[in-house]
């Protein structure tokens, strides 16, 4: 999800799960910026890293905190935005939640952070500041690799049908497409997966292509679970998901 209360016509905001050093991360970022990263007028990385006060049990943000955090970002975003300073992405996890910013030089963003934070007693936080002109914390850090990049579009769909009302406990047909550079790839692939109960339908033009279904409900990890799978089969036969 985008931050709250922020123009966000020309972001694309989308979340994936990682690892840090064990414990388990849920990163948000803003995956537009990608093209036009990193943006000469903006070198300074920002930092505002705020503890949670209720974790679950996996470091992460309880139910009952989500407002609250969602708060404290639309007011940094109001505070900040008029400095030029932009919001690339957050992290949530290990009891804390990261803010992650780019921007001009700004001398007093200590102040700026405490004007905001001082409405939010109740939380402890951390203000920081670094020179980044590669931007290296969102392209290194925060931003997916090729397989984080596909749970995260996969959120996204999904994302996508929670807003349209979608009820994911309704079973209906999965489907995943593969293609091939060949039609004689293509149908030894289709013959292996109908061979693992799937539906299959094959494409002769534009491309060679596998069309596999399952008729199931919508579970996110499933979903990438199965396609995880199905690229990894589809690399074996030459293909691509």
């Amino acid at each position: 999800m985008p931050p709250s209360g922020k123009n966000t016509a020309m972001a694309d905001w989308s979340s994936y799960f990682a690892r840090m050093e064990g414990s388990p991360i849920s990163i948000a970022v803003d995956l537009d910026l990608r093209d036009i990263a990193p943006m000469d007028e903006k070198p300074a990385a920002y930092t505002v890293a705020v503890a949670l006060r209720e974790p679950d049990e996996h470091g992460m943000t309880g139910e009952g905190e989500y407002r609250a955090l969602a708060q404290i970002e639309e007011e940094l975003a109001g505070t900040l935005e008029p400095q030029g300073i932009i919001e690339v992405g957050r992290v949530t996890g290990r009891g804390m939640r990261t803010f992650h910013y780019y921007g001009p030089r700004v001398e007093d963003i200590a102040d700026l952070v405490s004007d905001v934070m001082n409405f939010h007693a109740e939380y402890k936080y951390r203000a920081l500041a670094a020179e980044d002109p590669s931007w290296m914390i969102y392209t290194s850090y925060l931003y997916p690799d090729e397989n984080q990049l596909a749970f995260a579009n996969d959120m996204k769909a999904l994302q996508a049908l929670l807003d349209a009302g979608d009820d994911f406990e309704q079973v209906r047909p999965i489907e995943h497409t593969i293609t091939f550079d060949d039609d004689q790839k293509r149908d030894v692939f289709a013959r292996a997966m109908a061979d693992h109960g799937y539906e299959i339908a094959v494409e002769e033009e534009p491309v060679f292509a596998v069309r596999c279904s399952k008729r199931d409900t919508i579970d996110p990890f499933k979903i990438t679970e199965m396609r995880t799978a199905l690229t990894t089969l589809a690399e074996e036969f030459g293909g691509f998901y």
